[in-house]
């Protein structure tokens, strides 16, 4: 977001180049994670046809009411590793005349987006007290498992985190 800034007043604390390179190297490390999980979360929407790239960037701005723009460049690089980790298959379709990739979460990439999911749900609700927000996760949809903070839904019949392993059954409700 910061890095988007064009036009400054030259006596604005953003002028400083320490400021400024401060600020930009923290939205970089913040956003790192959150790219990746964003992306999944999006393609995680489109179970059954995939989505492509350009889609996916689409959607990410638009849902995210434009504060979350990941570059071409840094989106295709993360879909690649994404899926030669195991965690994103791709087929190639024709869309419009056009020869597209489309992406769909596999298998292991459910079970690893709900940790991640989780985890991230979890430390933003620990730390909202400290940012002066206010984060109330739904405790009716899902179980999040002590241990690791994975994100189980509430109607699977699970006796144990497909994770950590953790015995978690009587936890729900």
């Amino acid at each position: 977001m910061f890095r988007n800034i064009k036009t400054y007043r030259p006596e604005a604390l953003i002028g400083s180049e320490q400021f400024r390179s401060y600020v930009e190297n923290f939205e970089s490390e913040l956003l790192r994670g959150i790219s990746t999980l964003s992306a999944l979360s999006i393609v995680k929407r489109h179970p059954d046809d995939g989505i492509y790239g350009y889609q996916l960037l689409k959607e990410l701005v638009t849902e995210t009411k434009e504060i979350l723009v990941i570059e071409e460049g840094t989106l295709y690089p993360i879909l690649r590793k994404l899926e030669r980790d195991g965690l994103l298959t791709s087929e190639r379709k024709e869309s419009g005349g056009r020869p597209r990739k489309y992406y769909k979460l596999t298998e292991e990439g459910i079970r690893l987006y709900n940790h991640m999911i989780g985890f991230f749900s979890k430390l933003l609700e620990a730390i909202s007290p400290l940012m002066e927000v206010e984060i109330k996760l739904p405790d009716k949809e899902f179980l999040y498992c002590p241990n690791c903070a994975n994100k189980i839904p509430q109607e699977e019949d699970v006796m144990f985190c497909n994770i950590c392993g953790l015995n978690i059954e009587g936890l729900a409700k």
